[in-house]
């Protein structure tokens, strides 16, 4: 399951996702057959690329599911209003009757 993420980390996230900075060492433990998987698919040579794309790739769609679940509660919040107008224009629309 996905974390949830705050206007404020989305915002930053995004932010420093744009930026394309200097690579940086980092040591990360993955189990044996994901080493293997990344191996096979990209080489040894390229798996820190791979792995940089697939970490890029997830926080993209965390970030989209962030302005999902924001599109839908401003969409919910004026949901009353707007059915109310749309009510009005079938009702002029069928006007007279």
């Amino acid at each position: 399951m996905a974390p949830k993420i705050s206007e404020r980390h989305a915002a930053e996230l995004e932010r420093m996702l744009s930026k394309h900075e200097k690579k940086q060492k980092a040591s990360v433990s993955l189990s044996g057959e994901l080493i293997r998987a990344a191996d096979l698919l990209a080489g040894k040579a390229q798996r820190s690329a791979l792995l940089e794309r697939a970490v890029r790739r997830y926080f993209r769609q965390l970030l989209r599911r962030v302005r999902h679940d924001r599109d839908l509660r401003l969409i919910d919040a004026r949901a009353e209003v707007t059915n109310r107008e749309s009510d009005t224009l079938l009702d002029l629309q069928s006007w007279p009757g």
